[in-house]
């Protein structure tokens, strides 16, 4: 008797908590919390909302990044409390809930936006997950380019350097003039996103899809030739102190004329715009060395979590109009990133947008667009790879190196043991 009151109060519970979240208000979580990022998210949300008065929608701040959401959605899961929209990275971030049952197939709304046409193939590639859409991207930022104060450029005698020796050559002569050359910050982030440029010189396209599938190991001497480039490039471009920074203040210091050049994603520009510092005239980038047509990219895709009919219809429409030109538009200007969706009018852009827009079309027409290998990877391979990167970069010594690629073998091999690749 006393089991039988307790499983009908424990179904009671459950009960409650899927009624909850079918009539509780909808949510679209994301980790925007300030900035343009905030201001592009908001405008999105609102202009949802005008189009679509009878299916509301509110955002909601979870603080951190795709960790921390993952973590939050787990929870939530768990729960049965998701929203009915959330903010995902790509690849693997996508799989990890669907291999577990927890996302809705976007078939339906990827057809009615006609996602196939609305966005490259290399954009596309990261969001089906065997063959079906579970993402749709509204927020595509290049993290291929360097950003330089021109002052700073004209002072030194110095050029957008086109390879790696023009770029060491630079640093020296920045140093020279009185400027630290490459500001960077600390984070398992930032000193990959500047890797990728030796990795792509070292191993090229071909190659970085196969690291990213695990055909490729990281005990491979391509491998060790892209680590021993960045060490002798740019880390040695490298401010003082800069792992006790965040990108904001690695990016003032550009700003401030402390700083020379930045290795950052498509959102400093507009960060450095908001701070008084003009595109184009008091900045401007170029592609870093060894990625001259081709496209590294971050993306943010609206994934849906299984839930309640009204919930799926929600997000639904908030997820047409995100895809929409109208909607891309809507995000991108404020936040300073790149509209995934080609029919976007590139008039929207500044003019350092204009450079990051006319590169994702070169180099998608080269089939050459690569998204954040971090993402790629399963999981726990791409989060120790940021871990041991950014120890390598404080610290690029044989010792380290050693490590980290003992470390990641393992890891990868592991990895493939249990099924997790996926060849995107």
């Amino acid at each position: 008797m006393i089991k039988s009151k307790w499983i009908g109060a424990a179904l009671m519970v459950l009960a409650g908590a899927g009624i909850a979240h079918a009539d509780g208000p909808k949510e679209l979580w994301h980790y925007y919390a300030a900035g343009s990022e905030k201001a592009g998210i908001d405008a999105l949300i609102a202009l949802s909302n005008k189009k679509n008065p009878d299916n509301q929608i509110s955002g909601r701040i979870i603080p951190g990044n795709a960790v921390e959401m993952r973590r939050q959605l787990q929870t939530a899961f768990l729960a049965n409390t998701p929203p009915a929209a959330y903010q995902s990275s790509m690849a693997s971030e996508l799989k990890t809930f669907v291999d577990s049952g927890k996302l809705h197939d976007l078939s339906d709304i990827w057809a009615k936006i006609d996602g196939d046409h609305i966005f490259p193939e290399g954009v596309q590639r990261v969001v089906k997950v065997n063959g079906k859409p579970y993402g749709v991207p509204y927020d595509l930022s290049l993290i291929s380019n360097i950003y330089y104060n021109k002052a700073a450029f004209e002072k030194a005698g110095v050029q957008p350097p086109k390879d790696f020796k023009e770029l060491t050559a630079a640093c020296d002569k920045l140093r020279s003039a009185g400027y630290e050359p490459l500001a960077n910050a600390g984070g398992v982030f930032w000193s990959l996103y500047n890797f990728y440029a030796p990795l792509v010189e070292s191993v090229g396209v071909d190659g970085y899809y196969k690291i990213a599938s695990g055909e490729a190991g990281f005990d491979t001497p391509e491998f060790r030739k892209a680590l021993e480039l960045y060490r002798d490039t740019m880390v040695k471009c490298y401010a003082k102190n800069w792992s006790g920074k965040t990108w904001t203040q690695a990016a003032d210091d550009v700003v401030n004329g402390n700083s020379a050049m930045f290795m950052m994603g498509s959102w400093a520009a507009a960060y450095m715009k908001q701070a008084g510092f003009a595109p184009g005239e008091k900045f401007d980038v170029f592609p870093a060395p060894g990625t001259s047509g081709k496209a590294i990219f971050q993306m943010d895709v609206l994934a849906v979590p299984e839930g309640p009919a009204d919930s799926i219809a929600t997000a639904n429409k908030f997820i047409e109009v995100a895809a929409s030109a109208d909607g891309q538009a809507a995000f991108a200007v404020p936040k300073g990133s790149i509209a995934p969706n080609i029919k976007v009018n590139p008039s929207i852009y500044d003019a350092v947008g204009a450079k990051f827009a006319a590169e994702i079309a070169e180099a998608t027409k080269a089939n050459a667009v690569l998204p954040n290998l971090y993402f790629l990877l399963p999981t726990k391979v791409g989060s120790e790879l940021g871990v041991q990167l950014e120890k390598f970069a404080i610290d690029p010594s044989k010792a380290n190196e050693d490590d980290m690629i003992s470390t990641l073998e393992n890891l990868r091999r592991e990895a493939q043991a249990d099924g997790s690749y996926l060849k995107w």
